[in-house]
């Protein structure tokens, strides 16, 4: 057997990363952040605990890792922007809430993980600093779609739609599939949008 390219072992230490990522994942959301060693992860792996530290240099920077590769596969479930060019603003905002409660039943483990932080959020500095950074992110897009919608304080609608939003996803982290989710969705958007 032929000794592997760089191509190759740079693909496969990729590869690698990314599976701690979703360990990772997995690990924080069922057991939390604090209660989730650098061993348990290793465990879960079966590796080294010390070649962890060859992919991420702490606990916390694994976490921020976590939390960004987590946020941008939720992102690509949203709708692509050349798709948004030839919607109205009242089918964007439709759109916008679907994809909102699908990535809430998809992606779980990320709510319950970001869910679990925001209540120790201040403890940790840097994790803090990327909530912050997406949370702003989402409430300016909402405010450009409240612009469109023609609302009269856009940014206060953003800030209360991303408010209810939340509470949603806590809810449906609580009451799992009793929790109405789909008349719910439907609600937000008849009282939204009143003639679709």
């Amino acid at each position: 057997m032929s000794p592997r390219t760089k191509k190759q072992l740079s693909k496969l230490k990729a590869q690698r990363r990314e599976q701690i990522i979703k360990e990772s994942l997995q690990l924080f959301a069922d057991k939390g952040y604090f209660n989730t060693s650098i061993s348990d992860i290793a465990t879960k792996l079966k590796i080294a605990k010390g070649l962890l530290y060859n992919y991420f240099s702490s606990k916390e920077a694994l976490l921020n890792e976590v939390l960004v590769f987590s946020l941008m596969e939720a992102a690509k479930m949203n709708i692509p922007e050349d798709e948004l060019k030839n919607l109205s603003p009242d089918l964007i905002f439709k759109k916008v809430i679907d994809g909102y409660f699908e990535m809430l039943k998809e992606k779980k483990e990320l709510w319950r993980l970001i869910t679990s932080l925001a209540i120790h959020v201040s403890s940790i500095p840097s994790v803090h600093e990327t909530i912050l950074s997406v949370y702003e992110g989402l409430i300016g897009q909402l405010e450009e779609l409240f612009v469109m919608l023609n609302y009269e304080n856009p940014k206060k609608e953003a800030i209360k739609l991303g408010a209810l939003m939340d509470g949603i996803g806590i809810q449906y982290l609580i009451f799992g599939e009793d929790y109405p989710l789909e008349q719910i969705k439907e609600n937000i958007i008849t009282g939204y949008i009143k003639h679709l």
